[in-house]
């Protein structure tokens, strides 16, 4: 038996925490919280009958009556060493299920009997008993009677093992609760752990809800080999992770992507090398305890390959780190280095280099229509990035020169619901649409594949155009091109000229990082409140670069 008597018993959730990650996406009950609620997120349920009012959100008579929530109303229930207590333990079990949503998880951690002190002998002593029937001087009746006053002819009880718990009201072994479940059905068991190593004494499981009453038994089919990747970035470090994912697969290897709900996620969710994802959401795991969560899971996998902050706080310094102080020189020197390659070196594949955006057939289709109800030639023009300093002043004066010298030409302008600031003035031109704010960054992707030019800052979508056949104009700030450009096919690649703008540029600083502001070291031009380094690329530049693609210009007669 693992348990001992002055073991860690008190916060039996926190044993368990990490495993709990990759299913509580979403809003999470804990039921049965006590005075440790799992994570800060999760809305904590108990009576306050053993531990007082401590960390519980909602205090109940009991644990299996929970009508305050609604059925189908959470993405998952957790709940640690309570359903031992319950005395109608089975009718707990249902309750709880029917707050699950389609596709949410039921998470138990219960103490497990071979591990555990029992709380009641009473099957073995059944089986003591009709093994040595005949032997004693007692009939059936005093048998029943034996069993029903916990006491025997022989001075013996079977009540409880030594220090087991005098609340509990059940033991159970894993087998106890998927039989109960296959009584409620439309399960699929995805987690079924036996756990006595270190101070467990306990067993893990999670179910997820599906749709009937058939049962699965997913955690069976666990593949021998398995990597994860952690990357928590947004559009573009996603892309870039998407290289390597295509040699990982061909190694073997089933792929498990941990990253965050949202563009970054939406970005690579169809990549047919993936697997699985994980979904955290930000900060679900406090950053403070982000070591500590990579040390209990990177054991569950044969290859570990943590991505996060490869680019951002090595390659392009941030505020607080030391080389966000270093000389501009010293940062040329030791990081200028290209942002997929080095992707490649610490997951440790090799080149070719793959970075691929997936869109699904009816996006393609979609993208298609889009641009046949448009015109014959498209210019995609993603209006702005993620921070201040990813934003050009002159669009208006090169969009201006399109409509007048180019008239087969559309322009599509996308970002953001911010970006929508930018496209003032354009609302009412038939071959310029407003889409920012109003197109995912799915379907401005998608439309990428078709465009005949993308133009933009160092956005996302530039990074997913940048394996696209179309041709790609980006305007540098804080990257040179052997950083972000090197491997993208067809593309121009502009900075503001010699001797002129921000003196640092590229400047390799991760502006706006950390909570600083996005202007902190990184010059402003006054007028227009823009980065000198966009600033001073010059319209003639861009307009240079647009008719080198779109060949000689046909000026509208007045």
């Amino acid at each position: 038996m693992t348990w001992a008597p002055d073991g860690e018993q008190a916060n039996e959730s926190g044993k368990v925490r990490w495993d709990l990650v990759p299913y509580m996406k979403g809003t999470l009950l804990d039921i049965g919280c006590g005075a440790y609620k799992v994570f800060p997120k999760a809305i904590g349920v108990d009576s306050g009958k053993q531990w007082g009012k401590a960390d519980e959100n909602v205090v109940v008579e009991s644990a299996d009556k929970l009508q305050i929530f609604g059925s189908q109303s959470v993405d998952c229930v957790f709940s640690s060493h309570l359903l031992e207590h319950i005395e109608n333990w089975k009718a707990a079990l249902r309750e709880w299920w029917r707050l699950v949503k389609p596709g949410g998880y039921l998470c138990l951690y219960l103490p497990h009997k071979d591990f555990y002190p029992n709380c009641s002998r009473k099957d073995e002593w059944k089986a003591f008993w009709e093994a040595n029937r005949g032997r004693f001087k007692y009939g059936d009746d005093a048998v029943e009677e034996f069993i029903k006053d916990r006491s025997g002819p022989l001075g013996l009880r079977y009540a409880g093992t030594p220090y087991a718990n005098p609340d509990h009201k059940h033991d159970f072994y894993p087998q106890d609760i998927i039989d109960a479940m296959e009584e409620i059905g439309g399960f699929d068991l995805v987690e079924n752990e036996e756990r006595d190593g270190g101070n467990e004494y306990s067993f893990w499981q999670v179910y997820q809800k599906i749709q009937g009453k058939q049962t699965r038994h997913s955690w069976k089919d666990k593949p021998e080999k398995t990597v994860a990747v952690v990357r928590y970035g947004a559009i573009g470090d996603m892309i870039q992770t998407s290289s390597i994912l295509p040699w990982l697969k061909e190694q073997g290897y089933h792929v498990t992507v941990f990253c965050q709900p949202g563009p970054g996620y939406e970005t690579i969710q169809h990549d047919p090398h993936v697997d699985r994802f994980v979904l955290q959401e930000k900060d679900v795991v406090p950053p403070a305890m982000l070591d500590q969560f990579w040390d209990h899971t990177r054991k569950k996998y044969t290859k570990w390959v943590n991505l996060c902050e490869s680019v951002e706080a090595t390659l392009l310094a941030s505020p607080g780190r030391a080389n966000w102080e270093w000389p501009n020189e010293v940062r040329a020197k030791y990081l200028d280095r290209n942002y997929i390659e080095w992707t490649h070196e610490l997951a440790q594949v090799p080149a070719p280099y793959r970075p691929k955006f997936y869109s699904t057939l009816e996006e393609k289709a979609w993208a298609r229509k889009t641009k046949e109800r448009m015109g014959k030639r498209v210019i995609l023009w993603s209006l702005s990035g993620s921070s201040g300093h990813k934003t050009w002043p002159h669009i208006d004066a090169v969009i201006a020169g399109l409509m007048l010298e180019y008239p087969d030409v559309h322009v599509v302008l996308t970002g953001d619901e911010l970006c929508a600031l930018l496209e003032t003035g354009w609302e009412n031109e038939k071959r310029v649409h407003c889409l920012s704010g109003k197109w995912t960054i799915r379907q401005s992707m998608s439309f990428a594949e078709v465009a005949d030019i993308i133009i933009g800052t160092e956005t996302g979508l530039l990074n997913a155009a940048g394996s696209m056949d179309a041709w790609k104009i980006v305007n540098l700030s804080h990257s040179s091109a052997e950083m972000l450009t090197k491997h993208w096919k067809n593309t121009i690649a502009l900075r503001q000229p010699e001797g002129v703008g921000c003196n640092k540029q590229p400047c390799r600083q991760l502006h706006g990082a950390n909570g600083r502001s996005p202007w902190d070291d990184c010059p402003q031009e006054e007028t227009t409140g823009t980065a000198l380094c966009q600033f001073h690329i010059e319209p003639r530049q861009m307009w240079e670069a647009i008719t080198s693609v779109l060949g000689k210009p046909i000026r509208i007669a007045a």
